[in-house]
């Protein structure tokens, strides 16, 4: 059916999918949540004392958390140029300091091409 996306709209594919579009409240929403996991473990980390064994075994669920969130800020810039209209190639910005503010600002609040594109539908069109 023409305008329907040819991938499930998952949690797990808005944070690690690289196909399709997603727009801007999606960017944000997936965002701010891999900022709260964040925080949350950051938290438990600063209340275990540097001497414990947990140290160390959070300090792997840190890395750990640290990977993905950075495969998700990937996959949602790539999926977030495609609503653009954007090649997916060009989330490469957001690993040049300087420049990956400037991209999140543009990537998180400028609106997505309103027609079909080759990456699929608007997401959430209205009818």
């Amino acid at each position: 059916m023409p305008g329907t996306p040819d991938h499930p709209v998952t949690v797990s594919w808005v944070l690690f999918g690289f196909k399709g579009r997603i727009g801007r409240k999606s960017f944000w929403l997936a965002a701010l949540l891999m900022i709260l996991v964040q925080a949350v473990v950051i938290a438990q980390v600063v209340s275990i004392p540097e001497d414990s064994p947990a140290f160390i075994l959070w300090g792997f669920v840190i890395l750990g958390i640290w990977i993905a969130s950075a495969w998700a800020a990937f996959a949602l810039a790539v999926k977030r140029l495609h609503d653009i209209g954007l090649p997916g190639l060009l989330a490469v910005a957001l690993l040049v300091p300087a420049i990956s503010i400037i991209a999140f600002l543009l990537l998180a609040f400028l609106p997505g091409s309103a027609e079909t594109n080759e990456h699929g539908p608007p997401p959430f069109a209205r009818r």
